[in-house]
């Protein structure tokens, strides 16, 4: 998102954090299966989210039981590549209880050797209200999944090497929390969330395969078994105080402890890292007229490399109210700061495949944002343009640093940056037909960069004026939706340009080629309680990369039935 990587965004389920420290998220783990809704924000947001929240936050919440009468909801579906997919939950209210109980499972044999992938789901969703102003809520999720790992054998449709017929991974997590909410007087609200999230990570490589090399005939595919135990645990408190209709003030404090070992079992010892965050963050928000103003901080202190200030402002006027025709014009900024921690084996991680950087620092961003928002007919359609520019700082990247060993090691790039503009027109053609279309320009370069020298052995990649990996210039989408009173259905297309890429092998692949994808759905109401439903995916069947070597899934396609029981 808007240049950085993709740990540089936070995701959020039902309030806990689910990177890892300092890591990234697999969304293919996260099915949203019983999501009430979810919500995405552009831009840097760590004053009010912390460390991760560099470029984007996504929050997922689970819906919450309201019906009398308990309402079962179930349903399966399936299609090719041995796909098939089933879910079920059981939710209601009564009294001053509150529940919403589910599972999913999902399972596919994938599109070539070693593809087949497996996720199971359970969750919960219980609430209680202990007053008028006081409730409690527990909410857990617990996810196991299982992959093969093929690893990179295809690119852009060259055949370079077999894939890995052996190597696995499972994931296993688990999310908890606790929530009491006091609703105050006067426009008061508090909310004191306890919460645990723990992360387990095996891939197994039993025999590695001879017949995987690289450009120079040197088997790089070897045996491993790596195990990473992640825990995070903490405790938040945060306070919304509406005094009037024109001022909001937020603020809070987080204190967490993150605790992982990590390494490869064939080769002991695992390193152990910890790290001990303690924040305090507050944002106001004041409308005078047709200006909104919000201007917060953060401050953050880490056990590992200290302290980190993070201040945020933004302004958006109404400029112009207008009429029918031009509905009206609203000018928005902001200034923002975002940092992310390093991961725990990017800091404590050593020999004999690493060596340890005790001394790595926090990527940081500075992001610029200004751009309008006009509105046509009543507010029918949208046209929305930004400009963003993030300067980034000590990016953390990987190279070799003993030219012996081969032991690599996690150093800082020292700056960076990212700008460009995103376009996007919303219109409501009819009270049944939408479009959403947009269009993103990117463009980035590594600014300053340490030398490549024998002694550090780093890949010229990340030389001074070259671009990011895997960011492409240009991209768009397009999204038809129908939704009718029995029916409804909707037609998705979006395009990746080329983009810098690197085999890592020296087969001299250089770039990941540009693609377009088309995507189809669709659903009929067989009555008020059963309906049919059916998607494909890349439905012009396109061969492409998302990241070079890796071929992404040919057409595929899901039918099925979901399924109302009770409720209202």
């Amino acid at each position: 998102m808007r240049g950085g990587d993709s740990t540089y965004n936070k995701v959020i389920v039902d309030g806990v954090t689910i990177n890892t420290p300092g890591g990234g998220f697999d969304f293919g783990t996260l099915p949203l299966t019983e999501a009430d809704h979810l919500e995405f924000m552009r831009g840097a947001q760590s004053t009010l989210y912390g460390s991760d929240a560099m470029t984007s936050v996504v929050q997922v919440w689970t819906r919450t039981g309201s019906t009398p009468v308990p309402e079962l909801r179930f349903g399966a579906d399936g299609g090719n590549l041995g796909t098939g997919h089933g879910y079920a939950s059981l939710a209601g209210a009564r009294g001053r209880f509150d529940y919403d109980v589910f599972g999913d499972q999902f399972n596919t044999d994938g599109a070539g050797i070693n593809d087949a992938y497996s996720d199971s789901l359970e969750g919960a969703n219980l609430g209680v209200a202990l007053s008028d102003q006081v409730s409690l809520r527990v909410r857990f999720r617990h996810s196991n999944s299982h992959t093969g790992v093929p690893g990179e054998w295809d690119f852009n449709g060259q055949a370079l090497d077999p894939p890995d017929p052996g190597e696995w991974s499972q994931l296993n997590n688990l999310i908890g929390s606790v929530e009491l909410s006091v609703v105050g007087p006067s426009g008061w609200q508090h909310r004191f969330t306890g919460f645990d999230y723990n992360y387990r990570y095996t891939d197994l490589n039993l025999n590695g395969d001879p017949a995987r090399v690289d450009a120079f005939g040197d088997q790089f595919d070897v045996p491993s078994h790596q195990f990473d135990d992640i825990n995070r645990v903490g405790f938040e408190y945060q306070g919304d105080d509406v005094e009037r209709s024109w001022t909001h003030t937020t603020f809070g404090f987080r204190t967490e402890d993150e605790n992982g070992f990590l390494g490869d079992l064939d080769f002991p010892p695992q390193t152990h890292g910890q790290r001990l965050n303690d924040d305090v963050y507050g944002q106001q928000q004041v409308i005078l007229g047709r200006l909104s103003v919000i201007a917060g901080a953060r401050f953050v202190h880490n056990s590992e490399f200290g302290n980190a200030g993070l201040p945020r402002v933004a302004l958006t006027l109404l400029a112009f109210r207008g009429g029918q025709t031009f509905s009206g014009t609203r000018l928005h900024f902001s200034y923002a700061t975002g940092f992310k921690e390093p991961a725990l084996d990017q800091t404590f991680a050593g020999p004999p495949f690493f060596v340890a950087n005790p001394g790595l620092r926090p990527e940081r961003n500075r992001a610029l944002e200004a751009g309008f928002q006009q509105d046509f007919w009543g507010g029918r359609y949208a046209l929305t343009a930004t400009y963003f520019n993030n300067l980034f700082r000590d990016q953390i990247e990987y190279a070799t640093a003993d030219p012996v060993t081969f032991a690599g090691q996690y150093f800082n790039v020292n700056r960076s940056l990212a700008h460009g503009a995103e376009v996007e027109l919303q219109a409501k053609i009819k009270s049944t037909l939408s479009l959403n279309t947009s269009y993103t320009y990117t463009s980035t370069q590594i600014l300053e960069a340490p030398l490549c020298t024998p002694a550090n052995f780093c890949d010229t990649v990340y030389d001074a004026g070259n671009p990011f990996l895997r960011r492409p210039k240009h991209s768009g989408s397009l999204l038809l939706t129908y939704l009718g009173k029995h029916w409804g259905g909707n037609l998705g297309g979006g395009f990746v340009g080329r983009r810098f890429d690197s085999d890592f092998l020296g087969f001299g692949i250089d770039h990941a080629a540009g693609y377009v994808r088309v995507d189809a759905g669709g659903w009929y109401a067989l009555n008020s309680r059963v309906t049919a439903y059916a998607n494909v995916e890349n439905v012009l069947d396109k061969q492409y990369n998302e990241v070079v070597g890796y071929p992404a899934l040919p057409v595929n396609f899901r039918l099925g039935l979901r399924f109302r029981i009770g409720g209202e």
